[in-house]
C-alpha cells in the first residue's frame, strides 16, 4: 500500500512538472512532438488500430462504469468492515486516474505548446492577412466545388460515395506534405464510427480525438461531403496536432492534395465553410452577395451536419435538449482550450482562416 501510494504521488508530481515545463519552451516540445511522441504514437495507434471499433469509446463507458461503482465499494468495505477491499479499490481507482493524466498530458496537453503554424509558414507569407484575401480564397474554394459536385460518385440517395479505406487515403495525401510537416510521416490508423453517434450530434461534434487511446473517431451519421475532412482532422490529432485550428487547416490542405475527387470535394467545402465565416464579418455585402450567388444547389444540399431526417430523430428521442447539450459542448471546449495556453478559446477556429490564405500564399511562392 505504501509503495503503491509514493509511486501515485511520484508520478503525479512528475507529470505536473512536465505539464509546466512545456509552457517554457517551444523548441522543446517540438522536439517531443517530432522524435518521441510521433514515434509512440504510430506504434500505439497501430495496436488499437487491430480492432474495428472505438477502444476508447469502450474505455469512456467503464470509467463511467467505475465512477460509479468505486463509491459503492468504499461504502460496503466501510459497513462490513472490508479494509483490504476499501484499500485495493481505492489504489486501483487513484492508479485510473495517474493513467488519464499521464495519457491527457503526454498525448494532448504538452502538444498544445508546440511552434505555431502561422510562425513556421511565415517564411513563406505574412500572417497579416486582408478581407480581400480571403474573399477571393473563398470564391476560388466554392467554384471549385461547384465544378467537382457534378461528376463525383454518388450513392443511391444522391449522396457523395466515399472511398472504402479513408485510411489509406490519408496515409497517402499526408505523405505528400511531409517535406513541410514531417511529423504527418507514417502510418495512419483507421478512423472509426462511434455508436454514441446521437450523442455526439447532440454535442454538435462531428469528430473526437481520444488521447488515451490514440484514435481518431467521427460521427456515423454526418454528412457523407464531411466526412473525409473530419476524419483527416481527427488524425492529424493522433499525429500530435492538438491545436484545433492546425489540424482543421491540415486536414483540409491533406483533403485538397488528394487524388481523390470525392475527397478534394469535402476539403474545399470545408476550406469554404471557413472561409465564408470570416468573410461574413468583415466583407461588403456585394462581397456576401457575391459568394452567395457563386454556390450551386448542390453543394448547398451536400455541406449539411447530419440529415433533417436524422436530426428530428434526436430531437424526438432526447431526454435533454440539443440546445443545452451544446452549451455544455462549447463551453467545455472553450475552457479545455484556455486552460492550455489558447487564450482566446473557442475563437482560435478562426485562425484556420489565416492558415489557408498564408498555404495559399506559399504555393504562389514555391510557384
Amino acid at each position: 500500500m505504501k509503495k503503491n501510494i509514493i509511486a501515485i504521488a511520484v508520478t503525479t508530481v512528475i507529470l505536473l512538472i512536465v505539464n509546466g515545463l512545456a509552457w517554457l519552451s517551444a523548441s522543446a516540445v517540438d522536439f517531443y512532438h517530432l522524435h518521441i511522441y510521433c514515434p509512440m504514437s504510430r506504434l500505439m495507434s497501430r495496436i488499437c488500430g487491430i480492432v474495428p471499433f472505438s477502444v476508447g469509446e469502450i474505455m469512456i463507458g467503464l470509467g463511467i462504469g467505475i465512477l460509479i461503482v468505486y463509491p459503492i465499494l468504499l461504502i460496503v468495505s466501510v459497513i462490513a468492515k472490508k479494509r483490504p477491499l476499501r484499500r485495493v479499490s481505492t489504489v486501483v481507482f487513484c492508479w485510473i486516474l495517474v493513467f488519464i493524466l499521464m495519457t491527457e498530458t503526454l498525448n494532448c496537453f504538452v502538444l498544445y505548446h508546440t511552434t505555431e503554424l502561422t510562425t513556421r509558414l511565415s517564411v513563406y507569407k505574412s500572417p497579416d492577412i486582408t478581407t480581400d484575401e480571403v474573399v477571393s480564397l473563398c470564391a476560388d474554394m466554392i467554384l471549385r466545388a461547384d465544378a467537382l459536385a457534378p461528376v463525383i460518385d454518388r450513392d443511391e440517395k444522391g449522396r457523395p460515395a466515399l472511398p472504402a479505406d479513408l485510411r489509406a487515403e490519408a496515409e497517402r495525401s499526408f505523405s505528400r506534405m511531409t517535406d513541410e510537416f514531417p511529423e504527418l510521416y507514417g502510418y495512419c490508423t483507421p478512423p472509426k464510427v462511434l455508436k454514441s453517434s446521437m450523442l455526439m450530434t447532440q454535442f454538435n461534434l462531428q469528430g473526437i480525438y481520444f488521447p488515451f487511446s490514440l484514435e481518431g473517431n467521427y460521427n456515423g451519421e454526418l454528412s457523407p461531403a464531411r466526412v473525409p475532412c473530419t476524419t483527416f482532422h481527427e488524425l492529424c490529432h493522433v499525429k500530435g496536432f492538438i491545436r484545433e485550428d492546425e489540424a482543421n487547416f491540415l486536414s483540409t490542405v491533406a483533403c485538397m492534395e488528394s487524388d481523390v475527387p470525392v475527397i478534394r470535394y469535402s476539403g474545399y467545402i470545408t476550406s469554404m465553410n471557413y472561409l465564408y465565416g470570416e468573410a461574413a464579418r468583415y466583407a461588403s455585402e456585394e462581397d456576401i452577395y457575391m459568394l452567395r450567388s457563386l454556390l450551386t444547389e448542390q453543394v448547398a444540399a451536400d455541406n449539411t451536419f447530419v440529415s433533417e431526417e436524422y436530426m428530428r430523430q434526436v430531437e424526438e428521442k432526447a431526454v435533454v435538449s440539443t440546445e443545452v447539450m451544446n452549451e455544455v459542448s462549447d463551453t467545455a471546449i472553450d475552457t479545455t482550450l484556455k486552460v492550455n495556453g489558447i487564450t482566446d478559446g473557442s475563437a482560435s477556429y478562426g485562425r484556420m482562416v489565416t492558415l489557408l490564405v498564408m498555404y495559399d500564399g506559399q504555393m504562389a511562392y514555391r510557384e
